[in-house]
Formats: C-alpha cells, sequence, structure tokens
C-alpha cells in the first residue's frame, strides 16, 4: 500500500484517477477508490462517484474508459453512429465506418484513456487500431461493441 500523503487537491485527484483507469481494469467505484487508497489518496465513494462523473467517464461493459472533452471535438457517443464493424484480427482491430468518418472515430480512439490501444491509422471508412497482444486486441473490440450497442452510461451513478 502507498504511504499516506497530505490531502490531495480535487484536480490532483481527478488527473490521479484517469491515470488509474488508463493503468488498470477499474469497474466499480470501490475499485478506484481502493486504486486511490494504493497511491495514498483516502477518499470515500461518494466523492468518487462525484469525479467519475465530472471526468465524464464511461462504464463500458465491466470497466471504465474516460474521453476527455476537447471543445469541437468527436466524443466516444458518436461510435454508435459511425461504426459498422469491428473485426479482431490478431494484435489488431479492422473497424468499417460510414464514408468519411474513419478519421472521426480514430480520434475518439486515440483520446480513450484506458483503451488498450498503441495508435490508430484511418483511411476513408476503415481504421486500424494496434493493440500490444491478441487479448488486448480481443478487449478492444469487445469494449467498442458494447459502446455501438449502448452498453455503455455515465460511471458517476449509483453502481
Amino acid at each position: 500500500m502507498g504511504a499516506t500523503r497530505a490531502p490531495v487537491d480535487k484536480t490532483t485527484r481527478q488527473d490521479l484517477i484517469l491515470r488509474l483507469i488508463s493503468e488498470r481494469d477499474l469497474g466499480t467505484q470501490q475499485g478506484v477508490a481502493e486504486a486511490l487508497a494504493d497511491e495514498g489518496v483516502e477518499v470515500a465513494q461518494a466523492t468518487v462517484s462525484r469525479d467519475l462523473a465530472e471526468l465524464g467517464v464511461l462504464k463500458v461493459g465491466n470497466r471504465y474508459l474516460a474521453l476527455p472533452h476537447d471543445p469541437g471535438s468527436a466524443g466516444i457517443e458518436v461510435l454508435p453512429s459511425f461504426v459498422l464493424g469491428i473485426v479482431p484480427a490478431r494484435n489488431q482491430v479492422v473497424i468499417h465506418t460510414r464514408d468519411g468518418t474513419a478519421g472521426a472515430v480514430s480520434s475518439v480512439l486515440d483520446r480513450v484513456k484506458g483503451l488498450k490501444i498503441l495508435g490508430t491509422i484511418a483511411g476513408q471508412d476503415t481504421v486500424l487500431a494496434i493493440s500490444s497482444d491478441d487479448e488486448a486486441a480481443e478487449e478492444v473490440a469487445s469494449l467498442i461493441a458494447d459502446v455501438c450497442r449502448a452498453k455503455t452510461r455515465p460511471a458517476g451513478n449509483v453502481e
């Protein structure tokens, strides 16, 4: 367990939450609170709930994902409208999109914290997402499919 530190401010705590979500498979508010405690930050579950909601973290399947909001940029909510098909292929995922939307899908995937993608390449109607291994690619394909089937919800809701 990490050493106890002085209380951290909200911005530092929320930055830490985003880092932890990107590094670990976290899917419950209690899990996030425990991960924070491992880092020496003690918080109540209600605080975690508020932080997740403010950060725009989504629960996708059994995992949290975060997409920082960049004004003028597409968000994860565009995936169901743009993605037509998802095919994992070894350590890669081929994502077929509506004509002209691959760039937007690629941009969204590159910005999602916690998604096990090393990078993406976009054409006109296809995105190639590259993961570190076959298992990570399967997970990426599954998470994208969950988003496209609307199996997402704001993470700040009661679990």
